[in-house]
């Protein structure tokens, strides 16, 4: 089994550092990486590592108690890969293991939320701390710290898909790095998962979407453009980060569904989204409202069950429409929508 190393001091030539702002200087008597850079700034290595399995490992520092260091793969270009960072904290209340995997230049952790993707690991601010992923073709492992013998946290599905050759480290503010690693580990046979839109359905959220073109609200009064089809991702949530770049804040897009009911009938519907919201169901104007990242009264992540509203469903033909606008610019775009009913049919 082959094994790479770089220590990051004298063979930085093996990196694209790209806008990362990354640069050597002396910390606790050493010269070592920093990483300075800015949310989704990713420094890449130059060679593929052509490899089914393998695990990444570094050894990485945080200054002080805010930062956030990771390691991506699965790189397909600077805008969509695979990544899990880090934060310091040690403590539990606190799931400072994300997996944010980037889409069209946007972090996801407000979309990727809960136990599926969030874990914790002791990381204590200004010591050096194992940090490492054992990556297969459709899952990731990740282990933080010397004594890690099991992973803190397993994500199952990797969101951009199988993953490939392209690896690399990122930092959100100041962080260290060091002795960064690609090791070929043991295959572990798994299947590709897909998303269970049954189970989904049973659960009432709205599974697809028709999708518009990002636009300026302020700008038409009426939408005249196209709509594409859009499917909802494993934990229920319409992902625009998935469709549209987010860089263009004030942008937004409209996000509609229609079913049938045989009789009408009332249930309780809830969401959750970010960042602005207004919605209507069947032309009447029933929500508005914001959530984005706004510490410590609000973290932004989209949950289902974030507002709630009893609804009058009519028999026949319903629809839910929903503006949904890009305030942040770099973190999730997207809308859960669970109607309270399992008895629909999409249309």
């Amino acid at each position: 089994m082959s094994k790479l190393h770089w220590s990051l001091t004298d063979d930085l030539h093996h990196f694209d550092l790209g806008k990362s702002g990354a640069q050597l200087e002396m910390w606790n008597g050493q010269e070592v990486l920093k990483l300075r850079g800015f949310h989704t700034d990713l420094v890449l290595l130059l060679e593929e590592i052509h490899l089914e399995s393998f695990r990444l490992q570094a050894e990485v520092a945080a200054p002080g108690p805010n930062g956030f260091i990771g390691l991506a793969f699965g790189t397909r270009d600077a805008k969509n890969y695979e990544l899990v960072y880090i934060s310091p904290t040690e403590d539990p209340a606190v799931k400072n293991i994300q997996y944010d995997p980037i889409m069209n230049g946007s972090s996801t952790w407000q979309i990727y939320n809960g136990p599926a993707y969030q874990a914790f690991a002791p990381f204590p601010v200004g010591q050096w701390t194992k940090f490492a992923l054992e990556v297969q073709p459709h899952s990731v492992a990740v282990y933080v710290g010397d004594e890690a013998a099991t992973p803190q946290l397993v994500v199952s599905s990797l969101q951009h898909g199988r993953s490939n050759s392209r690896v690399g480290f990122w930092g959100n503010m100041p962080g260290y790095i060091r002795n960064f690693s690609v090791d070929e580990i043991a295959p572990h046979p798994a299947a590709e998962t897909t998303t269970d839109f049954r189970k989904l359905a049973a659960d009432s959220f709205v599974t697809h979407w028709q999708v518009s073109e990002p636009f300026m609200p302020n700008e038409q009064e009426e939408y005249r453009g196209g709509w594409k089809e859009a499917a909802v991702e494993e934990n229920g949530c319409l992902n625009v980060n998935r469709l549209y770049s987010a860089g263009n804040k004030g942008s937004a897009v409209l996000a509609k569904c229609t079913f049938a009911l045989e009789e009408a009938t009332d249930s309780v519907i809830s969401f959750g989204f970010s960042d602005r919201l207004r919605m209507w169901v069947n032309d009447r104007e029933v929500y508005q409202g914001l959530t984005k990242w706004d510490p410590p009264h609000s973290d932004g992540r989209i949950r289902p069950d974030h507002e709630q509203i009893p609804i009058r469903w009519s028999a026949g033909e319903n629809t839910i429409l929903a503006e949904i606008t890009n305030l942040e610019g770099m973190f999730g775009w997207g809308l859960a929508v669970k109607t309270g009913l399992t008895n629909l049919r999409l249309i």
